[in-house]
């Protein structure tokens, strides 16, 4: 077994939201991989790599990440969307997958990517 870490695939069209969130799980001791903001970005780099984990901002700029979700529970890696709308009302077919609001409450988001990475 490798000791290598399987990186994060961020998902985010705020620039300085992305670069928060990509800072702190990278000091929680996370690999995170650049931040995307678009869906064709995010399905590129998971057409070359496997990702041990996704964060997906559910709109972006006017569509929704719901492209690259489909292929992340096709492929069986766990992700958590955000929101800054706290009335959104999640697609069913993603029931089993958080959803953590804006501002984002870290800690909750660290204890998402524990659970899903095992450290």
């Amino acid at each position: 077994m490798t000791s290598e870490k399987s990186p994060i695939l961020l998902v985010e069209d705020e620039f300085l939201i992305a670069i928060d969130v990509q800072m702190r799980l990278q000091e929680a001791g996370y690999p995170v991989l650049n931040p995307v903001g678009s869906v064709e970005e995010a399905l590129a780099i998971l057409d070359e790599r496997p990702v041990g984990a996704a964060i997906l901002d559910m709109n972006l700029r006017g569509t929704t990440s719901t492209p690259i979700a489909e292929r992340l529970q096709a492929d069986g890696t766990p992700f958590v969307f955000l929101s800054g709308n706290d009335t959104y009302h999640q697609d069913e077919k993603f029931a089993n997958h958080p959803v953590l609001t804006k501002p984002i409450d870290y800690a909750n988001l660290i204890g998402q990517m524990k659970a899903f990475c095992g450290y």
